[in-house]
């Protein structure tokens, strides 16, 4: 159960990557808003289950390369 909700909480961070690029939504405030208190910790699981940083998912979701 605790997997299934880690990766829901990941699936909604990487939404939210791409629909909220303003600088005021950066990705500690993403990861917080879905509950994850550390930063680093968020981009490690990140990482894990996508391949690619937050912040290269925001990056390269923005101009086309990743589809949400």
């Amino acid at each position: 159960m605790g997997e299934w909700i880690r990766t829901q909480r990941l699936e909604r961070c990487r939404k939210d990557l791409l629909l909220s690029p303003a600088p005021a939504h950066g990705v500690a405030t993403v990861a917080r808003r879905w509950g994850f208190v550390s930063p680093s910790h968020f981009s490690r699981a990140f990482r894990a289950a996508y391949g690619v940083t937050p912040r290269e998912w925001r990056e390269n979701g923005l101009s086309g390369r990743f589809d949400a």
